[in-house]
């Protein structure tokens, strides 16, 4: 077949193409992450690091929301940038920002790093064994803050002790007889009254003739004593 006539088909076939007459031709993918969010993703793991090796020197107690900023309580021997914008990286929800959401028991969390595009969400948390295994020594504790009421009753006519009085520096934690006072796992200080994981609450009942001693349990329902 002549050259010109090779030419002439060859014309012919690009102005199908063009016209939409001919195969369809591929898509492009879709666009990958910009590598200014790639540094968004990787000072937000950054953070995470920050956050986690601060729970763990804390006994698993995870920063409160206003410590985890340049400033705040937390750990962070270098603060990452927002490299959108060239200062420090915030809290907010822009892009190049930040946002750290703690579990109401203070467990576990979310960290949102907001993108051009999207989000980069990570979480972290306490470990399930190890929410068992402070259950446990708070059941225990629990016990024995049983036993202190019950030594206080003993010397008060049957009586249960006033709500108030039922704490380390109280009337029971000073009474003879009360060589250690409980101590909430979580915190590594004395159990009291408060609805935090291993703390308890007590409550007299029968009109002050009875009680209920509860601890607050992180992987399971509160556990509770009662007296009458």
């Amino acid at each position: 077949m002549p050259r010109r006539a090779l030419l002439y088909i060859a014309a012919l076939a690009a102005l199908a193409a063009a016209a939409g007459l001919g195969a369809a031709l591929p898509q492009p993918a879709a666009a990958a992450p910009s590598f200014v969010d790639k540094q968004v993703q990787m000072n937000v793991l950054l953070l995470r690091g920050y956050i986690d090796t601060q729970a763990q020197v804390d006994g698993f107690t995870y920063p409160a929301v206003a410590d985890v900023k340049q400033g705040g309580n937390l750990d962070a021997p270098v603060w990452p940038g927002n490299p959108w914008t060239g200062k420090t990286m915030a809290p907010g929800t822009t892009r190049g920002t930040y946002t750290y959401r703690l579990k109401a028991d203070g467990t576990g969390y979310t960290l949102t790093g907001h993108l051009s595009t999207g989000n980069y969400k990570l979480s972290g948390g306490v470990p399930a064994w190890l929410k068992t295994e402070r259950d446990e020594a708070g059941k225990a504790g629990l016990a024995l803050l049983q036993t202190y009421v019950e030594a206080w009753r003993a010397g008060h006519g049957g009586t249960p002790p006033a709500e108030a009085d039922l704490a380390a520096s109280g009337a029971v934690g000073l009474q003879p007889g009360v060589p250690v006072w409980p101590q909430n796992p979580w915190k590594h200080a004395p159990m009291a009254q408060s609805t935090g994981n291993g703390d308890f609450a007590y409550t007299l009942t029968d009109g002050g003739a009875g009680y209920t001693l509860k601890v607050h349990l992180a992987a399971a329902k509160d556990w509770v004593l009662s007296g009458t």
